[in-house]
Formats: C-alpha cells, structure tokens, sequence
C-alpha cells in the first residue's frame, strides 16, 4: 500500500548577513563549502538570504540597503548555481534583489513580506517563478493579544487573502508556497502562540498549497526549554517531526542531516503502519 505520508523536502539555511541570530556566514567561502556540505547531506533545497530579521538584532545592526544586500547574495548565488544543482531560493522582500537573484541563477523567492514591498508583487509576476509567501502581521500585532484560536483563524484569513491577491495579479497558483511565520518579534507570536500554530499546522492543508515550515532553532524553543541557540537541535528536529506529521512539504532547517535522519525514521513507520492498515 502506497504511504499517504510524503517525506518533506529539505531546505538548508545560508545567512549571508554577520548580524543573523544563529550560524551567520558572512564569508563568501565557509558560506559556500557549508551549502555545498548540505547538498550533500541530502539537502534538496539552499535558502539564501542577506538581511536578519531577529528585531533584537536589529537594534543592534542597521539594515543592509538595497545595493549591500546585491552585493551579498549576488556572487554567492552565481557561484552557487554553478556548484550544485538544486534549488535556490533568495530569502528577500525587495523587488531588485528578486530580479537580480533569479537572473543569477537562483530558482525561488521566499519573501517573509508575501510581496507586499513596492513592485514586489509584479517583480514576481514578471520572473514567473515559485515564491513563499510567508504570514505576518501588518500592522504589528502584540504576542498573546487574542486566544489561540482565534490567531490560527487569523492567520489562515490572512493567507487566504494573500493568495487571493497573488492570483488575481497574475502569479500561477502552482507557484504559490505558504508559510505560517512562525516566531516573534515582527511574526507577532508568543511562545504558546506558536507551539498552539505547530499542533494545528494541519488546518492550513486545505489551502491545497504546499506548506514550508520554519522551526530550526526558534526562540519559543529555548524559552521552553531556558536554551540557549546552540541547545535547540533537539527541540528543533521534535517540531520538524510534528510539523511534517502535519502536513509540511518543505522544512526550511540549520540542522539538515539530523532533519532528513529524523525524517527518515518518519517515514518508516508511517510506511509500517500503512501496511498494517
């Protein structure tokens, strides 16, 4: 009998930006030899991206312009493109850098801001090509504001809206991917908020979209746990379990061998109880 259960695809994280909150990679050739070992690894997908998006970093750090943030992903995915062959996707919400990156050779966009910045939206149109549209709050919205409940609704309204947008602009519904957004900060989720969105994450299935999820080293697991961001793999590897139980086609992981091992044994026992079914 054929598993209902799909083993996710695994997405390993590049920062490019020296102020991103876990394993930044500022430098063109440790970022390089770590995305290669990822491919490696087993990693299907490399997510490239420039400018952090921790706000407690952020007052700490300015915001790369424009051109700084050219300058990073640019040559990285140019030399990316010509190392392994797998999907890149550009982590960014600015219209210029989707052009340029896609011309460069990467495959996807993965914007936290579902293009929402200026020409974001017919940028994406234009390069026809798959793009993540990932669930925030603008305006802002305070963690812990609204029941549990009543956040998931929201958020499953506020994809709804998005995409709808998105397809009466012009993009493909075949090149729509969904993300809940999980975090804090300017994802607007407090630590319950988020474990309640992970536990429920098969409310969004019916979208009928693919589903990416990213959970690796969030700080609602060390505020669980009381971890620091080097003591969160366990935790880490547990949600992208659940989450894949759920329903999601894409984990957007630091960690991808330890990912694809747990998803590995995932899927064993999901075929065994098929079988047994």
């Amino acid at each position: 009998m054929v598993s209902a259960f799909q083993k996710p695809v695994i997405m390993g994280i590049i920062n490019l930006s020296p102020d991103s909150f876990y394993q930044a990679s500022p430098n063109f050739v440790d970022a390089l030899k770590k995305a290669e070992a990822m491919v490696m690894q087993g990693a299907a997908m490399i997510d490239v991206g420039a400018v952090a998006t921790n706000p407690n970093i952020n007052l700490h750090f300015e915001t790369p312009s424009v051109q700084q943030e050219l300058d990073a992903v640019l040559p990285f995915i140019e030399a990316l493109s010509k190392s392994v062959d797998v999907m890149i996707s550009v982590d960014t919400s600015r219209a210029a850098v989707m052009d340029a990156s896609i011309k460069a050779g990467a495959h996807m966009i993965n914007d936290q801001r579902s293009l929402m910045e200026e020409n974001a939206l017919e940028t994406a149109i234009k390069l026809n090509v798959p793009v993540c549209l990932m669930h925030h709050f603008n305006p802002a919205r305070q963690p812990g504001s609204s029941a549990c409940a009543e956040l998931l609704t929201q958020i499953k309204h506020d994809l709804q809206n998005n995409i709808a947008r998105c397809m009466a602009a012009g993009i493909a519904h075949e090149n729509i991917i969904i993300d809940p957004g999980f975090g804090g900060g300017n994802f607007g989720k407090s630590a319950d908020e988020n474990f309640y969105v992970l536990a429920h994450l098969n409310t969004l299935v019916d979208l009928s979209l693919p589903i990416l999820v990213g959970l690796s080293r969030k700080s609602f697991f060390g505020e669980l746990l009381k971890a620091d961001i080097e003591e969160r793999l366990y935790a880490s590897i547990a949600g992208a379990v659940i989450a894949a139980e759920q329903g999601a086609a894409i984990l957007r992981v630091h960690d991808v061998k330890a990912t694809l091992d747990a998803m590995s044994v995932l899927q064993k026992v999901q075929d065994l109880r098929n079988e047994i079914a």
